[in-house]
């Protein structure tokens, strides 16, 4: 990512929960992927459960498939783009 949203939030999270728990708290994004291309990178990304009568996807749950970003969901800066 191009921008530090992703580790912002968890840290505003983190801190949010300290203060309700009154313990020290975590907070890790699990909607991130590593991206291998020209360079490494992370992404946020979305799973979405495709449920069908077809094989692989008749199960409960469905069939995950996962939708990367070309924005940041939380300031809208493209994904490539340097800050």
């Amino acid at each position: 990512m191009s921008c530090t949203c992703v580790c912002d939030n968890e840290k505003r999270l983190a801190e949010h929960y300290s203060k309700q728990l009154g313990v020290p708290a975590s907070a890790e994004a699990k909607n991130v992927a590593i991206v291998f291309g020209a360079k490494v990178e992370s992404r946020p990304f979305l799973f979405y459960a495709i449920k069908a009568d077809k094989p692989g996807y008749r199960s409960v749950n469905g069939k995950n498939i996962h939708m990367f970003f070309n924005f940041c969901p939380f300031c809208g800066v493209k994904t490539e783009e340097v800050k």
